[in-house]
């Protein structure tokens, strides 16, 4: 019979090394990183609204010649419906990016909860401040993506000279979304400005 061997210290090769566990407020690093990588992903969401509302600039201004040219009481040219189909797509595309950019909102809330103090994570802005920004972007966004979406409804059945050029310039220049307003928050993390 064999013999079950004996454990002395000799034979064990075990080295024991304690391990600080961090917690939410130890882990800066780890919260910045977080920080900066919703920042740099709503970076990214505003550029694509900014080049989606260009396109829809275009096809809006497309619809505002095409019915004051061909329009009569009774008749719409054939080309106002792929003009209509490609707002509505624009359309989309703008409620896509407002459920992204309130994902990250969400996101950034429960970023504050983990770090209650005011000490900044990403140079001078705490995650309370850069939340707050966050919050008022996404409101902003959603009262834009409102209008617009009044704006695809209604465009393609307006008759009216002047309401058609008030639905245009009002996907152009808009009414609540303020693309140089939150310029500081990406300039302070290193994004370029949105274009």
């Amino acid at each position: 019979m064999s013999k079950t061997p004996s454990k002395s210290a000799q034979n064990l090769n075990f080295h024991f090394s304690p391990k600080e566990i961090t917690s939410p407020n130890k882990d800066s690093p780890g919260i910045s990183k977080t920080v900066y990588t919703h920042l740099s992903n709503l970076h990214r969401l505003l550029n694509d609204w900014s080049s989606i509302r260009v396109k829809g600039i275009q096809i809006c201004k497309s619809l505002t010649s095409l019915k004051l040219q061909e329009c009569e009481d009774d008749y719409y040219p054939h080309q106002t419906k792929p003009l209509t189909e490609s707002l509505m797509q624009s359309l989309d595309a703008l409620k896509d990016i407002v459920e992204g950019a309130a994902i990250i909102n969400n996101q950034m809330q429960a970023l504050t909860k983990l770090q209650s103090n005011e000490e900044p994570v990403i140079n001078t802005w705490s995650v309370c401040e850069i939340s707050e920004n966050i919050d008022k972007v996404c409101d902003t966004l959603q009262k834009e993506l409102r209008l617009k979406q009044v704006i695809t409804e209604n465009i393609a059945h307006c008759r009216d000279e002047n309401l058609i050029e008030v639905y245009a310039s009002a996907w152009e220049f808009e009414a609540y979304f303020n693309m140089e307003a939150n310029s500081y928050l990406f300039a302070e993390v290193g994004l370029v400005g949105i274009t």
